[in-house]
């Protein structure tokens, strides 16, 4: 990542390194930002050279610069085995070479910025992004006002969503829709920026008109595929995984007939998996994530993917390995928090020790980083009690910005954890609105319904997360089944102690007799 790198770097100078490792950073930096047109200059850098140095470099840093600089490492790695230049980067290099000739060509900067927003798609570095607003921005001081700027606009919004800046992503998309282009794209970017601020049946509409002006009905052109994958996600929150499920499919089979890039129908065969794991279709899950690794073996969300279905078949050294390898393709912090659940379970207590540094170094490298990250850096403390004060203010800085059911299903967990129930109680209840079928969403109500003592509602809760999926996390599904077997076995000893009761009456009353206090008899009743 180009500017993490940097910063890096600069952590490891100011310790006075210098050499191998400080140039292959260098290099590596200089590399993603598209700046070197020569990729065999990493040669030296990918061999054992830097390895058999590395621990020497690294044994007068600090614990967290360790971190970082393995980190980068790794990063560096991956840019040097991808020798070969993807479709995006000679894209990338043509539109340069363009604008140093034509630097008046408003249509080649946003196409320069399009190319920057496919790349930080393709490997999750924020950095990209301000590459393509730079371009953009550019773009739109040369045009802004004309119907021609419409697209630079809608690719604004694009990355404001990636940023997570949801309401100038609808703003911007707003923006392009005015300017009268006809393009009916933009509302694509409103459904979603209205479906993270919670705004589910606005969304519906926005998606709506995602069709050609000219040709309405049309089924089978971009657009199409657009509105079917959005459609899809919100079919699953509303409780319709099946008809979820269908949609995603004729997406993915448009993506195909399209030739959309790897990484776009990679993505959808993704989504389609998430929406098969969360319903329980285990089966369908692995065979739509390993269908995405077919398209583009280096998806790191297939690779995680496939790696949630490992851990919920019980292979959990399969599992390892493909969190390892999604890691080594983009360090996002859900991938180490991975990790570290399943190096404790297979008795890795230094390995999972290591994740934990790399997932707070991750989710804490820049200001953009820890945005993108409030959710899942809040979840982990949470989950494993660790800075139970701290996930509160993530969680709720997450809900200055997004509104949708998960921030309000985080924010009620934490409440939960930092001993906190009937608020926690309060946002579960925002989270359940549209009766989405999700384990893990349905176990974190029913653990609030127990803590309150609503436990009928809880049992309910419970059975529904392990019906939807009885393997649907790797600690939490045997806690619900412990938690159920406790509430029947409470159950069964409620049903004695009444059997008894009633027993006990019918000997001391019998049935022809009347109760000297008839009031008494009937708050007994309405007590059993």
């Amino acid at each position: 990542m180009s500017g993490e790198l940097r910063t890096l770097l600069s952590l490891h100078a100011k310790q006075g390194g210098t050499g191998t490792l400080a140039s292959a950073l260098r290099i590596g930096r200089i590399s993603r930002e598209h700046r070197i047109e020569s990729p065999a200059i990493f040669v030296s850098f990918r061999g054992p050279t830097v390895l058999a140095r590395r621990e020497k470099c690294l044994c007068h840093l600090t614990r967290a610069m360790k971190v970082g600089i393995l980190l980068a490492i790794v990063l560096v790695a991956g840019c040097g085995s991808g020798i070969g230049q993807t479709t995006t980067d000679r894209s990338i290099r043509s539109l340069q070479t363009h604008l140093n000739l034509y630097p008046q060509d408003f249509r080649a900067y946003d196409s320069l910025g399009t190319a920057y927003i496919q790349k930080g798609r393709e490997t999750a570095d924020a950095s990209y992004y301000e590459l393509a607003k730079q371009a953009l921005d550019k773009s739109l001081n040369l045009v802004s006002s004309d119907p021609a700027a419409a697209s630079a606009k809608t690719h604004m919004a694009v990355v404001a969503m990636a940023e997570h800046q949801f309401e100038d992503a609808l703003s911007w998309a707003q923006a392009a829709l005015a300017l009268g282009s006809g393009d009916p794209s933009p509302w694509a970017i409103v459904g979603d920026a209205l479906t993270d601020l919670g705004e589910y049946e606005r969304a519906d509409d926005a998606y709506a008109r995602l069709r050609d002006p000219l040709h309405p009905e049309e089924e089978s052109n971009g657009l199409a595929y657009e509105r079917n994958c959005r459609i899809a996600y919100l079919h699953f929150l509303r409780g319709d995984a099946t008809g979820a499920m269908k949609l995603m499919r004729a997406a993915i089979a448009l993506a195909l007939t399209l030739h959309l890039p790897a990484e776009n129908i990679a993505w959808s065969q993704y989504q389609l998996g998430e929406i098969c794991f969360k319903s329980g279709a285990l089966a369908e899950a692995e065979q739509a994530y390993s269908a995405g690794l077919d398209v583009d073996p280096n998806s790191y969300r297939n690779l995680a993917g496939l790696g949630e279905v490992r851990t919920a078949q019980g292979k959990y050294s399969e599992a390892i390995t493909l969190y390892q390898k999604a890691l080594a393709v983009v360090p996002f912090p859900a991938f180490a928090a991975a990790l570290y659940d399943l190096d404790l379970q297979v008795g890795r207590t230094d390995d999972a020790h290591k994740q934990l540094e790399l997932l707070e170094f991750i989710s804490r490298l820049n200001p953009i980083n820890e945005r993108l990250f409030y959710r899942e850096l809040a979840l982990f403390y949470a989950d494993h009690e660790f800075k139970l004060k701290e996930s509160v203010e993530l969680a709720k800085k997450e809900l200055e910005v997004r509104h949708d059911i998960y921030t309000w299903d985080i924010l009620a967990w934490v409440l939960f954890k930092n001993g906190r129930a009937p608020e926690a109680a309060s946002a579960i209840d925002k989270a359940l609105l549209l009766g989405t079928g999700d384990a893990l969403l349905n176990f974190h109500a029913g653990m609030i319904e127990f803590q309150l003592g609503r436990t009928e509602r809880a049992q309910i809760l419970f059975k529904r997360a392990l019906t939807l999926n009885p393997q649907f996390h790797l600690l939490y599904a045997e806690v619900a089944r412990e938690r159920l077997a406790q509430l029947a076995d409470s159950n069964t000893r409620a049903v004695g102690v009444r059997l008894a009761e009633r027993s006990g009456a019918q000997v001391s009353a019998p049935a022809s007799s009347r109760p000297a206090n008839p009031d008494a008899h009937a708050n007994a009743s309405s007590a059993r």
